[in-house]
């Protein structure tokens, strides 16, 4: 007979816990319809409650169901060494503090049946150390709100399943194979009470030729919480220098499996699912595309996720060369995807796949730079409604920018024989043609559900090419940034103490950004030996590494924290951000941070950056952007001691501009989501296949595994070496004696330490 036809004793050591046993017997009845016979074995338990249950369920007793009490308290190994005995099925050892989930029985002969090589099967719970889910090694809380049957489902769901391997099972719901048992026997009596001995019975399983493995569709709850009096903890320390002295690479070999953590993959699927299955009609899903250059596009996003994710379940997915990048912000963390391009998949299968896997109801795309061929009949393909939100112009050019080939800001030009000209004049561009580029993206926005902007310069831009009469305008937030949480700035650089004022520029600038004209201002200034200092908090396309001239005339800080502004404008002195962009914005998050700083902004007559300066008065338009000693001018009069007063006015109106610029954002893009998501009947659509999510993740777990660590220094390596030293140690006399001693502070980063 198979495996998966033979019936299997679920034995079930009892001690005192009454109400815990009889939650575990009522849900054994309820899940199982499996063959099974169960065997209730009381450990002369001192509860007179646990004799009174006992004579109860006899008076009614099923046919596979048997009890038994020892006559003297044997403990774990005893126990369940005598249910073993009782037949020649194979044996589940249950934990009568745990509870039981439908199919259980079920899924785990199923995963003894795949492989004759399994000896030992442990289930997913949210309390079983290497097994524990969500958070590894963790009693991961449960209340009675909470539905297991709900995540029961959502590992189901998101299993292929695989059975990994596993370093040892854990007790508390333990299948074994009868043929294992009859190669090596039962557990050691030499264990006693209990304590290490299914972990000394899964090391003599692996030497015997048999894998220890995870069922991973199964959950099986084990809601006791162990508490050590001083016998168990003598207990549990005897017990682990018996099994290290046996196999003395045991910890080491647990703890690699933990630092490598290879079911987090397994764990994040089911994640994702349970967070689809539990709040799925309350909180539609929502999927936002975007280029994987960061910046603005990306800052503004991480907002929008962050500011109504208590309403949307949020997944973000980046195209990267020949892979997506999927993150997953639909609950508590952030869950990534690294799907690698097959050759045979177009970007309809993957939407598609993507929408059904996930239950996705809006796609928002930020930007199709860099997306690959065939995202936007995808889109149309996909039966999702869609929506755009401009963050720069490469709808109506492939410059993105608007500057021309002498990097000059062309006016919006959109005379379609000089733009083909233009573009015919860039190496980079020859051979685009403009007429193909805006009728591809005329028919994306026709079809697009929403089209938001900014600024009120940016939709009339857009609208230039676009004839649009629905382009809402929603301002980017400027409140809450993300990162913006003070940290302190890592490091700096000095400036001389000798009263010379600096101005600031904020930000990776590029030649959009003005980073000729920077150059050309720090040049003018060293030339007409100017008491002014120019301070990048950020980095040129030409300079990204922090940077200080001889002089200290020109100062490069490095990539900074949003968060850390505020600190490094105080430390470089500076009272003023300038802005010396070469095209339009069409919103400036810097400009933000510099106010929410409490700078005022002296900035371009162009854009975005002039639309905001006009409405709230917190600082300066260039009066002349085009020539550097003009612009040096107007620096030298507004930074003038005798101009304070300006100054302290301009920053003022900073701080109050910060504060109300785009305060509505959150509450306008989610009243727009809910217009084409409440209400919609959703059509399921199949998803991506499950191996596929699986490796996605696993790929994402792998990369971030092999992503390049920090070289360790002499006091780190010898903190390592002595938390090694303390791991062989601690079952020994001496370790014994020196963990009552060492603070528990101390021996918690020493396992940190192990584990990073």
């Amino acid at each position: 007979m198979s495996v998966g036809q033979d019936p299997v004793d679920i034995v079930v050591p009892v001690y005192n816990a009454v109400n815990d046993l009889r939650r575990c017997v009522a849900s054994i009845a309820a899940s199982t319809r499996t063959p099974y016979r169960l065997i209730l074995i009381d450990d002369a338990s001192p509860d007179p409650e646990v004799r009174r249950y006992f004579d109860q369920l006899a008076r009614d007793l099923p046919a596979h169901w048997l009890l038994l009490r020892n006559e003297q308290n044997l403990g774990f190994v005893g126990t369940t060494n005598r249910g073993m005995a009782l037949s020649e099925n194979d044996v589940v050892l249950l934990n009568s503090d745990t509870v039981v989930t439908h199919r259980w029985l079920e899924k785990i002969k199923r995963c003894a049946a795949s492989d004759p090589r399994i000896g030992t099967i442990t289930p997913f719970s949210n309390n079983a150390e290497i097994c524990s889910y969500p958070r590894l090694c963790e009693n991961n809380p449960w209340s009675e709100r909470d539905d297991p049957e709900l995540l029961n489902l959502a590992l189901e769901r998101a299993a292929v399943p695989i059975y990994p391997d596993l370093p040892t099972g854990v007790g508390f719901c333990f299948y074994i194979r009868r043929d294992l048992i009859r190669q090596i026997g039962f557990f050691d009596p030499v264990f006693g009470l209990g304590y290490g001995e299914e972990n000394d019975f899964c090391m003599r399983a692996a030497r015997a030729g048999y894998r220890n493995v995870l069922c991973e569709d199964t959950l099986v709850l084990h809601l006791g919480n162990r508490s050590f009096d001083a016998k168990k903890q003598a207990l549990s320390e005897r017990n682990t220098q018996i099994l290290l002295e046996r196999y003395p690479d045991y910890s080491l070999r647990v703890m690699e499996f933990i630092r490598a953590d290879p079911l987090k993959p397994l764990r994040d699927a089911a994640r994702t699912q349970h967070f689809i299955a539990a709040g799925g009609r309350h909180r539609p899903g929502v999927l936002h595309i975007q280029h994987g250059k960061g910046g603005g596009t990306e800052n503004h996003i991480r907002r929008l996720i962050e500011a109504t994710s208590t309403e949307f379940r949020h997944y973000l997915l980046t195209t990267v060369g020949e892979s997506w990048e999927l993150e997953d912000h639909s609950g508590d963390g952030v869950r990534h995807y690294h799907f690698r391009h097959r050759q045979d998949e177009i970007w309809s299968d993957l939407l598609r796949g993507l929408c059904g896997s996930f239950g996705i109801g809006l796609v928002h795309v930020h930007h199709l730079s860099g997306c690959r061929e065939g995202l936007l009949a995808a889109l149309a393909e996909a039966g999702v409604p869609y929506g755009f939100t401009v963050h720069d112009f490469y709808l109506a050019c492939p410059t993105i920018t608007l500057l021309d080939a002498r990097d000059v800001y062309c006016g919006a030009q959109t005379d379609l024989a000089l733009c083909q000209a233009c573009l015919d004049e860039q190496a980079h561009f020859r051979g685009a043609s403009a007429a193909v580029w805006r009728a591809q993206h005329a028919r994306f926005l026709d079809q697009a559900s929403f089209v938001l902007s900014p600024s009120q310069f940016a939709a009339d831009t857009l609208r230039r090419y676009f004839p649009m009469h629905d382009l809402a305008v929603v301002p980017h937030s400027s409140t809450d940034l993300p990162g913006n949480a003070p940290a302190g700035p890592r490091t700096v650089l000095l400036l001389p103490k000798d009263g010379v004022p600096s101005v600031g520029v904020l930000g990776a600038i590029g030649p959009v950004k003005g980073a000729r004209c920077l150059e050309r201002l720090v040049a003018r200034t060293r030339e007409r030996k100017l008491r002014l200092r120019w301070v990048l908090v950020g980095y040129l396309d030409r300079q990204y590494q922090a940077h200080q001239d001889s002089d200290s005339v020109f100062t490069v800080h490095g990539p900074y924290r949003p968060g850390d502004v505020p600190a490094l404008l105080d430390h470089y002195g500076i009272d003023l951000v300038a802005f010396p962009s070469a095209g339009p914005e069409t919103f400036s998050f810097t400009l933000s941070e510099a106010w929410a700083a409490g700078r005022p902004a002296l900035v371009p007559p162009i854009g975005a950056l002039a639309e905001r300066m006009a409405e709230f008065q917190g600082g300066w338009l260039f009066e002349d952007w085009t020539d550097a000693d003009r612009m040096l001018d107007q620096i030298l009069g507004i930074l003038d001691p005798s101009q304070r007063e300006g100054l302290a006015a301009a920053a003022a109106k900073a701080r109050q501009a910060a504060a109300t610029q785009g305060a509505s954002m959150t509450a306008d893009t989610a009243r727009i989501y809910h217009h084409y998501l409440d209400g919609r009947i959703e059509t399921q659509r199949p998803g991506l296949a499950r191996d596929r999510v699986l490796g996605a993740l696993r790929s994402a777990h792998d990369h971030g595994l092999a992503k390049p660590r920090r070289q360790s220094g002499p006091m780190e390596r010898a903190l390592l070496s002595l938390a090694h030293a303390g791991l062989r140690l601690r079952y020994t006399t001496i370790g014994r004696i020196l963990y009552r001693i060492v603070p528990q502070s101390i021996q918690r980063g020493l396992k940190r330490r192990l584990l990073a």
